[in-house]
């Protein structure tokens, strides 16, 4: 098939999979009035948070993947990047549950029950193979 082509049709099919909100400013700006009101004004710190914890956990991950592929050293100097980065996505872990107007315990705790549920009696490999992912 011809690549303009190809790409067209690409292109139908994006746009027919994507939400109307987020193809229509006025859409957008009314759901993001009414979100911002469910979160007591928060959406710009939540929207910051989200968007700052996506960014530090990838330079933590860039940071691994040279050390994997690109012939970085794995001594004092890397560890203390990857602890700086880490330290970053703490900050803002805690920035969006500060949003969210939720203690941090609620998050770990949480995520400890998502755990326990998933892995009742420790690491499953057999349930790792019958994952689906969604």
């Amino acid at each position: 098939m011809e690549a303009g082509k190809y790409f067209s049709q690409y292109s139908t099919f994006i746009d027919s999979v994507t939400s109307e909100t987020a193809k229509n400013d006025l859409l957008f700006q009314k759901h993001f009035a009414d979100l911002s009101e469910k979160l007591h004004g928060n959406y710009a710190r939540l929207d910051h948070a989200i968007t700052g914890l996506t960014g530090e956990a990838g330079e933590v991950a860039d940071v691994w993947k040279k050390i994997k592929y690109m012939g970085m050293e794995y001594d004092e100097e890397a560890r203390g990047k990857l602890i700086k980065e880490l330290g970053d996505v703490c900050w803002y872990l805690f920035s969006v549950a500060t949003a969210l107007g939720i203690p941090i315990e609620q998050v770990i705790d949480g995520n400890i029950e998502k755990i326990k549920a998933r892995h009742p009696h420790g690491y499953s490999a057999q349930y790792m193979k019958n994952k689906r992912e969604d």
